[in-house]
């Protein structure tokens, strides 16, 4: 939908881009790189935060079913997908979420995101991480 469309807030409706890349065999109809709003999610829903992680390193998938696949094979799974994609091997992803949190949410829910990462999510080296909350809050 961002590719031909933006919405316009005043009259609360979608309307073709007016500039860009025109379309090949229609007439003013443009298309663009736009790429939509992906919110933030908290780690301990589960799908929709693997699903996320899926949607910001894997370029050009059509389908979610696409999304799941690697290497030619259907993983059953987001979270398995992320794993064989090598997208859970360290802390780099807690380290973005932390980074997308600060910019995003409260006080209070960086502190529950903190508390859900120790007991559920488990990263490799907890002191580190909560030295990096500290850092960017203090």
């Amino acid at each position: 939908m961002p590719k031909y469309y933006t919405w316009n807030q005043s009259s609360r409706r979608f309307i073709r881009w007016k500039q860009g890349k025109p379309v090949p065999g229609y007439t003013d109809v443009y298309s663009t790189d736009a790429i939509g709003r992906i919110y933030s999610v908290h780690p301990s829903n589960d799908e929709c935060f693997y699903l996320r992680l899926l949607l910001v390193n894997v370029r050009g998938p059509t389908s979610f079913q696409q999304l799941r696949t690697v290497d030619g094979e259907l993983c059953g799974s987001y979270r398995e997908a992320c794993q064989r994609l090598q997208l859970l091997e360290n802390d780099a992803h807690w380290d973005q979420t932390l980074n997308d949190a600060v910019i995003s949410s409260h006080a209070h829910q960086i502190r529950t995101f903190v508390f859900y990462n120790h007991i559920y999510m488990l990263p490799s080296n907890p002191i580190e991480f909560v030295d990096q909350v500290q850092r960017l809050y203090v």
